[in-house]
């Protein structure tokens, strides 16, 4: 509790954007809570879903166009788009007696229009940095999963107030909140401390392997998750009554705060150069286990919606981080073309199985899930395989280096053969406020001496120098000295 008192103490308007992010969250699901109305595969057409996707990419190209802009700094389109989420939601819910015509722009208007919101959220909450973003769309999501349960247990007749309340609430914090100039660092926000808050490592882009990599290890669980738009249809004859519609709400809500526990704990353990992999870790196996879970949803409902809220959320989590995962420009602010991108991307993808799942036979649909999913598990598991192995060479000599160059370190000298080393532990050691005695020992580790090495040279204690170890690893936020060499290899690289 602690630390909340002290994060939000620092963190501008932390509740406004954790209540207006977790509305806004909410009111993307609102079509599939069978709480509110009964639920039918007709509302997840395609057509709506495309026009999500279309507005997404014309907002890429724009902020592509013009990477100075930051369109979520515009009164009128977040105005704009606040209305017409609100309305979109509320027609959604209540709108059944329009017209059959009508009611499809609308839903094609609450796709978008909610779409862009979390969206536009998101490169709101740049300023902030990525770790402090990460906190708040974190409690954002656990939030959201715990309106999402009290929506089950609450009457009718509250209910429907809670709905009306929802849109508001995410359309009026997402106005009001002032944001912050800059292109997404936190130097300019008073610190928490150096142990709990640093950048997230971007991926390195340096030839045309690394940003297919980097591509591919972000596309392709997007690109597997595409086919549980078609395990929609497998739950839906389930609603035969208050009491089920209640337990499908509340599993749902389960899964959602299990999605926000998981970011948090990624937050907290994976703030590294794994941060992308657990991605690939979670999603992929997960939505194959989903695809399971669908064939016995009646048994499974309540597993099935926890695998599919859950890693739903992880992804929208990663998505709205993907612009700290790419260095950022020499000039001008931190491009958000990839978050545009992406979030494009997963709904373009979504429309698509929507649309086969109507077209193709059973068979032939289930098999080309089969084959989309293995073909995401071998792409992504062998990019990871690069990726690490491109990590691993980067730190092994060359033929020629001599035995000094190797260990980086001379007898004469041993701090002072890597200046390119030297320079990135004295701007880390700077960035998080270390210790003389800890830049001492950040600059051995760096240079991949061990521990018995370390206290020989420094005339000290093995125990004394692992307690050394211990608190640079909690400042720096890893946890290994495989972790440390890569965080100063990026440092260096910059």
């Amino acid at each position: 509790m602690d630390f909340v008192r002290r994060f939000a103490s620092c963190t501008p308007q932390s509740a406004s954007v954790v209540a207006g992010l977790a509305c806004a969250l909410i009111m993307m699901e609102v079509q599939r809570m069978p709480v509110a109305h009964s639920v039918s595969f007709s509302m997840f057409a395609p057509v709506p879903y495309l026009a999500e996707a279309f507005a997404l990419m014309v907002l890429a190209f724009l902020v592509w166009r013009y990477p100075a802009r930051r369109l979520s700094n515009s009164a009128i389109l977040r105005g704009a788009v606040g209305f017409l989420a609100t309305l979109s939601t509320w027609l959604v819910l209540w709108g059944t007696g329009l017209d059959e015509t009508l009611m499809f722009v609308v839903r094609a208007v609450y796709r978008a229009s909610t779409g862009l919101l979390v969206v536009l959220w998101a490169e709101r909450l740049m300023g902030l940095g990525s770790w402090r973003e990460g906190c708040l769309i974190a409690a954002a999501i656990i939030v959201s999963g715990a309106l999402t349960c009290l929506l089950s247990v609450v009457p009718a007749n509250v209910l429907e107030g809670i709905l009306v309340l929802l849109p508001l609430v995410a359309a009026g914090a997402f106005l009001t909140y002032r944001g912050r100039p800059g292109d997404g660092g936190s130097s300019a926000l008073p610190s928490i401390s150096p142990a709990e808050h640093h950048p997230l490592p971007a991926f390195s882009l340096e030839t045309t392997r690394d940003i297919v990599a980097a591509a591919g290890l972000l596309a392709f669980p997007l690109l597997c998750r595409s086919p549980m738009i078609s395990t929609q249809s497998a739950w839906m004859p389930l609603q035969d009554g208050f009491t089920m519609d209640q337990a499908m709400q509340l599993s749902i809500g389960a899964g959602t705060i299990l999605g926000g526990v998981a970011v948090a704990l990624i937050i907290r353990f994976a703030w590294n150069r794994s941060f992308v992999l657990v991605l690939d870790l979670l999603v992929l196996p997960l939505s194959l286990v989903s695809l399971y879970t669908a064939q016995l949803v009646g048994m499974l409902f309540v597993l099935h919606f926890l695998i599919v809220d859950s890693t739903y959320k992880v992804v929208l989590f990663y998505i709205m981080m993907v612009p700290f995962l790419f260095p950022e420009m020499r000039k001008g602010p931190r491009s958000v073309v990839p978050l545009y991108a992406s979030f494009a991307f997963m709904i373009a993808m979504r429309a698509l199985f929507s649309g086969l799942h109507s077209l193709l036979p059973e068979s032939l649909y289930a098999t080309l899930v089969a084959v989309v999913v293995l073909l995401s598990f071998a792409g992504a598991a062998l990019l990871a395989l690069l990726l690490v192995h491109r990590q691993m060479t980067r730190r092994e000599p060359s033929p020629e280096a001599t035995p000094s160059q190797v260990s980086g370190a001379s007898e004469t000298s041993p701090l002072g053969q890597r200046p390119d080393i030297v320079a990135a532990c004295s701007a880390l050691g700077d960035r998080f406020e270390l210790t003389p005695r800890e830049r001492e020992i950040f600059l051995l580790l760096a240079q991949n001496y061990r521990a018995p090495y370390i206290a020989e040279k420094l005339v000290v204690s093995q125990s004394t120098v692992k307690t050394h170890m211990r608190n640079l690893y909690a400042k720096l936020g890893v946890h290994s000295q495989a972790e440390l060499l890569l965080l100063v290899d990026e440092e260096a690289a910059k």
